[in-house]
C-alpha cells in the first residue's frame, strides 16, 4: 500500500496545555479517530471538528493523493531536477518553502546549487509517528516564502516541461506539480493566519 500521511494544522498552545503523557493520544485521535465536519460550505480538502469551545485543529486531505505520500516524494524529485534552471530569487524562495514540506528530507545537503534551509528540521515531542513537525514560528517563515513563490509559480512551467517532465512517478506534468505546491501553500496560509503549527503523521 505504501506510505501515507495524515496532515493536521494544530493550536500548539492547546496541546502543550495537555499533560505530556496524553499529548500523543490527543493528536492521534484528532488525525485518525475523530468525526470531522465535511459539509458543503467547507473549502475543498479541509475538515474541521465540531468542538464546543472552538476547534484546536483541522485536517487537510490533498485532493489528488488519496493520502499517499508518493506524490510529495515525486514533487521533491521533480524540484531537485528543475531548480538549477529556475531564476535565482524564485529558486531560493521555493527551496525554502519546499525543504521542510516535500523536498528537504531527500537530498538538499547535496544540492546543486548548494542550499541550507532557514526552517530547521525538528524532532517531534508529541507523537512517535510524525513525518512533518512545524512550530508556529516555522509556519510563519514558510508563509513569507510562499508569498514569494505563489506569483512566480506559472513561470516554472517552461523549465519543468523542458527538463523534468517524465511519464513515470506520480508527478508527471507541470499541472500536478503546481497543484501540489499550491495546496501546501493553502495549508501554510491557513495555519499561519491562526498562529498554528503543522503536523503530518504516518498512516
Amino acid at each position: 500500500m505504501g506510505l501515507c500521511m495524515e496532515l493536521l494544522i494544530v493550536d500548539c498552545a492547546y496541546i502543550e496545555a495537555t499533560p505530556a503523557e496524553l499529548r500523543a493520544d490527543l493528536v492521534e485521535t484528532a488525525a485518525f479517530g475523530s468525526d470531522d465536519a465535511r459539509g458543503p460550505d467547507l473549502p475543498e480538502g479541509w475538515s474541521w471538528p465540531d468542538a464546543q469551545n472552538g476547534p484546536w485543529y483541522a485536517s487537510y486531505e490533498f485532493r489528488n493523493t488519496l493520502t499517499s505520500y508518493k506524490p510529495h516524494f515525486w514533487a521533491g524529485e521533480r524540484w531537485d531536477k528543475m531548480r538549477e534552471f529556475v531564476q535565482p530569487e524564485l529558486r531560493t524562495a521555493l527551496d525554502e518553502f519546499s525543504a521542510p514540506l516535500f523536498w528537504g528530507e531527500y537530498n538538499w545537503e547535496f544540492a546543486d546549487p548548494p542550499f541550507t534551509p532557514a526552517v530547521p528540521g525538528r524532532e517531534n515531542h508529541w507523537c512517535p509517528e510524525t513525518m512533518r513537525w512545524l512550530l508556529p514560528e516555522d509556519v510563519k517563515a514558510l508563509h513569507h516564502f510562499w508569498t514569494q513563490v505563489e506569483p512566480g509559480l506559472p513561470s516554472l512551467r517552461e523549465p519543468f516541461e523542458q527538463h523534468v517532465a517524465q511519464p513515470t512517478g506520480r508527478i508527471k506534468d507541470f499541472a500536478s506539480f503546481a497543484a501540489l505546491v499550491t495546496e501546501w501553500g493553502e495549508v501554510v496560509t491557513e495555519a499561519a493566519a491562526r498562529g498554528w503549527g503543522i503536523i503530518g503523521l504516518k498512516c
